[in-house]
């Protein structure tokens, strides 16, 4: 995974009781109450095709409704833009998804339901139409003809009305998500410190708190280390504040040993460039050395965007 949206987000709803959470809070009620939440199911398939997942990211859940198996295929979009195209993309993956079924189950005489959910965090408010028959030219002339389709949105973007409610990790996953574009995420972080301060205490809930802090570290900027660190020491119990300080340490020297090799990389860029102008070496050698280094540098930066650091090659990455 290229990418700390994808990676925060399969981290946090590939939990079975965090996507039950979410799903209870989030989709219709009338759908709720219908479906058998202890039979949900995670799948590890996925339909989203490998160019676009630095863009999109999908989680396939199973559940039962009386007796009857449903899907609901959950997308995440995580960049700022907003794609009017998202109907059709969305039924594109749901017949992928009765396809694979359908190889899976011959004998089966009907397809299995599904209900497409779209998560959408970026920039802007999604202000385009979730309805099929919208994308349509002149939907009159074929309405009878055309699939019947739209799909839930849930839109946790900056400017999206979706309130925050479910589980103290759930509310913290969805305040992160909403605010990690703002320019005011620092008051946002500001506001979960007691729900970091709840989930302390919890089993298991300082490993999600450095999921929590991994995230931030390779998307935003609108707050330091130090002041992070600081108000998590002032608030969490005594005997979490030494878990903060180790973590803080080791996010802090995994940024500090990436930053000096993307400084060798560039610092190399730059002495080709130097070489060239002087004509102390031929052009195509230099543009094709520049062309490789900047590629090296590139791969660091995704590495930067994946989360953890620990990447045994990665001072080698330096090497011309």
């Amino acid at each position: 995974m290229k990418n700390p949206h994808d990676k925060f987000f399969k981290e946090t709803l590939t939990r079975r009781e965090n996507a039950v959470s979410f799903f209870r809070e989030y989709l219709p009620g009338e759908i709720v109450s219908k479906l058998d939440w202890r039979t949900l199911k995670i799948s590890k398939e996925t339909f989203v095709d490998p160019e676009l997942r630095e863009r999109f990211s999908d989680i396939v859940y199973e559940i039962r409704a009386k007796g009857r198996q449903v899907f609901i295929y959950l997308l995440l979009e995580h960049q700022s833009t907003v794609d009017p195209w998202m109907p059709l993309r969305l039924l594109g993956y749901m017949l992928r998804l009765w396809e694979l079924w359908q190889k899976q189950n011959p004998d089966e005489k009907k397809l299995p339901g599904i209900i497409p959910v779209l998560f959408y965090h970026g920039k802007d408010e999604w202000d385009v139409s979730v309805h099929f028959r919208d994308m349509i030219e002149s939907p009159e002339l074929t309405d009878e003809f055309v699939p019947t389709f739209k799909y839930l949105l849930r839109d946790f973007s900056s400017s999206g009305d979706e309130k925050i409610r479910g589980t103290v990790l759930l509310r913290l996953f969805l305040n992160m998500m909403k605010g990690i574009f703002s320019p005011r995420f620092g008051e946002i972080f500001d506001r979960t410190i007691p729900l970091l301060a709840e989930l302390s205490r919890k089993e298991t809930g300082m490993e999600y708190i450095e999921t929590v802090l991994r995230y931030i570290c390779h998307t935003s900027d609108a707050l330091s280390w130090k002041d992070m660190e600081t108000k998590l020491i002032q608030a969490l119990d005594e005997d979490r504040k030494g878990d903060i300080m180790t973590i803080a340490d080791e996010l802090r020297k995994e940024g500090e040993i990436r930053g000096e090799i993307r400084g060798e990389i560039k610092g190399k860029i730059e002495m080709c460039q130097e070489l060239m102008e002087k004509g102390l070496i031929h052009r195509d050698v230099a543009e094709q050395k520049i062309a490789e280094l900047s590629k090296r540098l590139e791969e660091i930066a995704a590495r930067i965007r994946m989360g953890p650091a620990s990447d045994p090659d990665a001072p080698d990455q330096a090497s011309a």
